[in-house]
């Protein structure tokens, strides 16, 4: 039996896939759901107002470094072409879609063995930020990166998947987790830091 799940904010992003085969999606995942499972997807992008939204059936999950699932979309032709269009205009523009802003925020990095560290985001954007920070976890690992968004005044927890690694200056990180509270918030402060 197949079941059906929401996976838009539990479980990963869609917003820089790392593969796409035409029906064929790699969405990088922290926790990927089983083989089998039909899930409902929402793809994101930067100056496209309206989600796009899909059914997908996991056909494989991957692990470290690029942890995640392989959805095949749907035969919904609609959806599907339009994910599929999406993507292709994302990559023709290259992997960053979305600006960044500078910013200044005080960050705290959660490792998977539980150790912090302290630093400072010091550019953002809706995908993702680099972290100024001292001890620099490794390039492909997954943290929990707890930071105020200015506009929430509350502090924020989100798993970051770490890009890359820019020796005794920081990290670059992708955000693959957050509430749907913690997107509007995000989504909010960096339409207020491009004016």
């Amino acid at each position: 039996m197949l079941h059906r799940r929401d996976l838009s904010s539990r479980c990963g992003t869609f917003q820089r896939a790392l593969s796409c085969r035409p029906r064929r999606h790699h969405v990088r995942s922290v926790r990927p759901p089983r083989t089998g499972l039909v899930i409902g997807l929402q793809l994101y992008f930067p100056n496209v107002r309206e989600v796009v939204r899909g059914i997908g059936l996991i056909s494989e999950t991957t692990a470290d470094p690029n942890s995640g699932f392989w959805a095949e979309l749907s035969d919904d032709k609609r959806s599907a072409d339009g994910i599929t269009a999406l993507l292709a205009r994302h990559r023709e523009l290259g992997d960053r879609g979305c600006s960044r802003f500078h910013t200044r925020l005080r960050a705290t990095i959660r490792n998977g063995e539980g150790r912090t560290s302290d630093g400072h985001i010091t550019n953002i954007s809706r995908s993702g930020a680099f972290v100024k920070l001292d001890s620099l976890p490794p390039a492909g690992s997954v943290i929990d990166l707890e930071f105020t968004i200015p506009v929430a005044r509350a502090r924020e927890t989100a798993l970051a998947y770490v890009i890359h690694v820019a020796e005794n200056r920081g990290v670059g990180v992708q955000f693959i987790g957050g509430s749907d509270e913690f997107r509007s918030r995000l989504d909010e402060y960096v339409a207020r830091l491009a004016g």
